[in-house]
């Protein structure tokens, strides 16, 4: 069972995956965006790219979900472009070294606390995906699926569940372990995905067990 103390301090970090479309099929741009300091723990949150680069000291990562056009057949679930990762790793608060767990604590996981407005369930039943809350320009038909630390695309995405929202690996890793989550743009119906920018966030915490 997962559980957080009170007496942690436990940081949110949040993953923006900032894209755009055009009729020429413009390149999907994103930042990954985390602050994580657990004092309890002594440990820092780290992230990275599939290439292994860790963030730069403000905590900001690009990420480039791809390359997506506008034309051809669509089907709703479809997957389009490439899917992208992100790591998340523990090193001691220093930033360097080891990350040492706090007596009684054996695993790390992290849970994506999603809210309603962020997810749509119902459209493609059985492929939850990020809906698109770009304000100015946004693309429409398209939303982007989330993968799991196995690389599996979620089935399920609950929201406004917290530390209890939907976790990246099925149980707690240890300390030395990284956890990886992946993002890729889905056709959300058989009509062609609109041009426009597509805006989200996933805050995401840091749960011990």
């Amino acid at each position: 069972m997962f559980k957080h103390s009170i007496k942690q301090t436990l940081t949110l970090a949040s993953l923006c995956l900032l894209a755009s479309m055009s009729a020429q099929a413009q390149t999907a741009d994103g930042t990954v965006v985390i602050t994580g300091q657990v004092s309890a723990n002594t440990c820092k949150v780290n992230i990275s790219d599939a290439s292994g680069v860790s963030p730069t000291n403000n905590g900001v990562r690009s990420v480039e979900l791809g390359t997506v056009s506008p034309t051809g057949t669509f089907s709703a679930g479809l997957l389009l472009g490439t899917k992208q990762t992100v790591t998340f790793s523990l090193t001691a608060a220093s930033g360097s070294g080891a990350c040492t767990f706090a007596s009684g604590t054996t695993g790390w996981n992290m849970a994506l606390d999603l809210q309603s407005n962020q997810v749509n369930s119902t459209s493609v039943p059985g492929k939850p995906f990020l809906t698109n809350l770009n304000g100015t320009n946004p693309a429409t038909n398209i939303g982007v699926a989330l993968f799991d630390n196995a690389g599996t695309q979620y089935t399920t995405l609950l929201t406004g569940q917290g530390y209890l929202g939907t976790k990246l690996a099925a149980a707690g890793v240890g300390s030395a372990a990284a956890l990886t989550m992946g993002a890729q743009f889905m056709a959300t119906s058989t009509a062609a995905p609109t041009a426009g920018l597509f805006t989200t966030t996933v805050p995401m915490l840091i749960v011990y067990n």
